[in-house]
């Protein structure tokens, strides 16, 4: 069976999966209509409705698939948007090409979400980038900012860093060797001019814009939480960078827990332990830290 076969496509980048107890109708424009019950869980407390899963540069669907599966083993009764990011939001996609790619994903979540019944999990920069395109238009959309539903933070958010992205970038190259070298030497030149560009350019640069949006003190509501699942071995996103991003939300006003893992690769946490990772989800969503 193929990987992310019980996810009805949208788009390139949007994918949707539906409880199979939900009467629906999908269409290309990403309008859904559904009727289905709440899910609750023993003890009375409400699963998530909505999960939106963010994934990281990329990734193939092979590996996106492990996440889908434990979300619909964890929460059966949630409906699954699935947005796929990628080297092009950060290198050349057009900021108005990125917008149209996730509408759809914005128009489900305005129509059948809200905030407190939905749970969002970013991965990666990539994850994070998105998060940023879909958070503008579902605050344009709704006047309400994403950043107040329950959140989990995979391995970010990072910085941009040439070293760092370049890694990043290079998982993404495919294997042969001449196309390796081509787009090497391609993604190398657009790296460089891009941090040409940031030193000579006043300003935030894109991941810095990223991260002081997610912080937006404006957007901090009440009981809102956040969970950062992050490794001392990540060779991509610091342990510095996504603690000092923990804090600084922290400090305007969001619950934060930070779990961090011990010689786990980048967004490799859950392969790990996938006990611990499942616990620290629930856990969050839940807001049951001390317990």
């Amino acid at each position: 069976m193929a990987a992310l076969s019980d996810f009805s496509r949208v788009n390139e980048i949007v994918l949707v999966r539906s409880p199979a107890s939900e009467d629906r109708t999908l269409s290309a424009e990403g309008s859904l209509s559904s009727r289905s019950s709440k899910t609750t869980l023993a003890g009375g407390g409400a699963t998530p409705e909505t999960i939106l899963l963010l994934s990281w540069g990329d990734a193939a669907a092979r590996h996106i698939e492990k996440y889908t599966s434990m979300y619909t083993k964890l929460y059966p009764g949630a409906k699954i948007i699935l947005v796929r990011g990628g080297v092009a939001d950060f290198l050349y996609r057009w900021d108005r090409a990125q917008r149209k790619l996730v509408e759809p994903a914005v128009k489900i979540l305005s129509e059948s979400a809200d905030e407190s019944t939905l749970l969002v999990h970013v991965m990666s920069n990539a994850g994070s980038k998105t998060w940023s395109t879909i958070n503008k238009l579902y605050r344009e959309s709704t006047g309400r900012p994403l950043s107040n539903a329950v959140t989990i933070m995979d391995s970010a958010p990072g910085r941009w860093r040439f070293g760092q992205t370049w890694t990043a970038l290079s998982r993404s190259l495919p294997r042969a060797f001449l196309p390796r070298m081509a787009l090497s030497f391609v993604f190398g030149m657009i790296l460089s001019v891009i941090q040409l560009k940031d030193f000579l350019t006043p300003g935030l640069d894109i991941l810095d814009a990223v991260r002081e949006q997610m912080n937006d003190a404006t957007a901090a509501g009440k009981g809102a939480r956040r969970c950062y699942i992050y490794s001392d071995a990540d060779d991509i996103i610091g342990t510095g960078d996504v603690e000092e991003h923990a804090k600084e939300a922290q400090q305007k006003g969001w619950a934060v827990e930070l779990v961090k893992f011990q010689g786990s690769t980048h967004v490799g946490h859950y392969k790990q332990n996938p006990e611990r990772y499942l616990e620290s989800i629930q856990k969050t969503w839940f807001g049951r830290w001390n317990n």
